[in-house]
């Protein structure tokens, strides 16, 4: 499996600091089972800006943004 990185977040939030690497997947097969997300669903370029993404999220959707313009 070829692991693509998309950015290392490094976020500073009030109590901790969060250093996150993001990587791109693709679904080949089978059904995703969510260990660590409160809530996820599928997103198009267009509705990316229908989520209130937390402060450390926010430039890793900017350049997923621009990937998918690609």
């Amino acid at each position: 499996m070829k692991r693509t990185l998309i950015d290392t977040i490094e976020y500073d939030y009030p109590t901790f600091h969060l250093s996150m690497d993001c990587f791109w997947a693709e679904v080949t097969a089978g059904h995703l089972e969510l260990k660590e997300a409160e809530a996820a669903k599928w997103l198009t370029k267009d509705q990316l800006d229908s989520v209130a993404w937390l402060p450390a999220d926010v430039t890793l959707i900017e350049k997923i943004r621009r990937n998918m313009e690609n």
